[in-house]
């Protein structure tokens, strides 16, 4: 291959990472999601990347997303600080154990794991939600038992996000909205909020064994910050259920052709144990 023809695609490869990412940040945005449940299949599926450097990868477009979209929402003061910063708290412990865990568990384990993610996820999406926006104020008053509950809220956003390579908002959001009672436009801005730092320990982490690739996660990211800060512009505009039974639809089909092939006749099982790093 001539140096011109490496120029050419490497610009090529830039588009495309770029383009994937102003749609993944989209989805992001519009949702309160890292994009990890969109990313992570296209890189496995699409462009043959291991399941584990994928989820790694997917993780520092995850976090850029998230900064730009939580932007957004705050502006329009949908941020809930107060539990944004005690499930931040629980957050970070879980990635931090999770990170751990990641690295013993198999390839083909994850993937149906994150496989079966995805159709619960879709199915979930496919519920109405609530819409009408609340001030910050109006949610619920902070005891010893509520910041508890936010906090286990957190550890279990922060596992998902660390052996997923997902932000975790996927379980976040539907939390704040049926339990706590945020409006779905407070739940996306404060999910998105607190899984920018939670997705970068995570990519920190995976790091040292190797399996964040900074460069190319970093052009994701790139394009989702113009998608998540348009995504979550269009939520806060609309109702949005269009864009979310698409949504759902694809992660449906996506969830399902990821389980299927992890599934298939002729893929090597994992061993019981990985190696610790």
């Amino acid at each position: 291959m001539t140096p011109l023809d490496q120029r050419g695609t490497r610009r090529g490869t830039l588009a495309r990472d770029v383009a994937v990412g102003i749609g993944v940040g989209a989805f992001s945005g519009a949702l309160g999601v890292g994009g990890g449940i969109i990313l992570v299949p296209f890189l496995v599926l699409a462009l043959h990347m291991a399941q584990k450097r994928a989820q790694a990868t997917a993780l520092v477009m995850v976090a850029m997303a998230a900064g730009a979209g939580a932007v957004r929402y705050a502006i329009d003061e949908a941020v809930a600080w107060g539990p944004a910063a005690i499930i931040l708290v629980g957050g970070l412990a879980g990635a931090w154990i999770g990170s751990h865990v990641v690295q013993r568990t198999g390839d083909r384990r994850l993937q149906i794991v994150f496989g079966i993610m995805l159709l619960i996820a879709g199915v979930r999406l496919m519920w109405p939600t609530q819409v009408t926006a609340l001030a910050a104020e109006d949610v619920p008053a902070l005891s010893i038992v509520v910041a508890m509950a936010y906090a286990v809220s957190g550890l279990a956003m922060g596992l998902l996000s660390a052996l997923l390579g997902i932000g975790g908002g996927i379980l976040l959001v539907p939390v704040l909205v049926t339990a706590f009672g945020f409006s779905q436009h407070l739940a996306n801005g404060t999910s998105l909020t607190v899984m920018l730092p939670i997705a970068l320990l995570g990519a920190i982490r995976l790091t040292k064994p190797g399996l964040t690739d900074w460069r190319q996660g970093s052009r994701f990211g790139i394009g989702s910050i113009v998608g998540a800060l348009a995504g979550a512009s269009l939520a806060l505009a609309l109702s949005g259920p269009f864009l979310r039974w698409a949504f759902a639809i694809v992660l449906l089909a996506v969830g399902a052709r990821m389980t299927y092939v992890a599934l298939s006749p002729g893929r090597t099982p994992d061993p019981p144990f990985g190696p610790w790093p």
